[in-house]
C-alpha cells in the first residue's frame, strides 16, 4: 500500500475514532481534573490521587496522539520514526487510561450494575486503534520506494 493511501486511510480512521474521542476524553479528562483541584472534599485521597492520576494519563495520551498524528500526516514515517520518546511516552499513558475504561466498562456489564456504562466507551478507547496503527507504521518498514 502506498505512502498516500496509508495517509488517506489514517485521516479517515483519525477523523471517525480519534476526533470524537478527542472530544469525549478531553471533556471528562478535564472534568475529572476539575473534580480533583476543585471539588477534592468529597473524596477520600486514595479515590482523588486515583482520579488525578487516570485525568493527567488521558491528557497525556491525547496529546500524544494529537503530536505523533500531526507529525506522521505532514512528514510521513520517517519522521514518525524520528520522533523523540515523549510523545510516545504519553500515547503509551493515555493507552493504560483507555484500558482502564475498557476494564471499567467490562466489570459494570458483566457484574449486571448497568449497561450505562457502555457509553464511556467513546471517551478513550477508540484511540487504541489510532494509537494501534501509529506504532505500526512506526515499526513495520514500508516497502521499497516508499519513504
Amino acid at each position: 500500500m502506498g505512502e498516500t493511501l496509508q495517509r488517506r486511510l489514517y485521516i479517515a480512521q483519525a477523523l471517525l475514532l480519534g476526533l470524537p474521542a478527542l472530544v469525549a476524553g478531553g471533556g471528562v479528562a478535564g472534568l475529572a481534573l476539575y473534580v480533583f483541584f476543585d471539588r477534592h472534599g468529597y473524596m477520600a485521597n486514595r479515590e482523588g490521587l486515583f482520579l488525578l492520576g487516570w485525568a493527567l494519563a488521558g491528557v497525556c495520551g491525547l496529546l500524544g496522539w494529537a503530536w505523533l498524528s500531526v507529525v506522521y500526516l505532514r512528514r510521513g514515517r520517517t519522521a514518525l520514526r524520528s520522533t523523540g520518546l515523549l510523545p510516545w511516552v504519553g500515547l503509551g499513558l493515555g493507552v493504560v487510561a483507555a484500558l482502564g475504561v475498557v476494564a471499567l466498562v467490562a466489570y459494570n456489564s458483566l457484574s449486571g450494575s448497568s449497561w450505562r456504562a457502555l457509553g464511556y466507551l467513546i471517551v478513550g478507547p477508540p484511540l487504541l486503534v489510532c494509537s494501534a496503527h501509529l506504532l505500526w507504521l512506526r515499526t513495520v518498514p514500508s516497502a521499497a520506494g516508499e519513504s
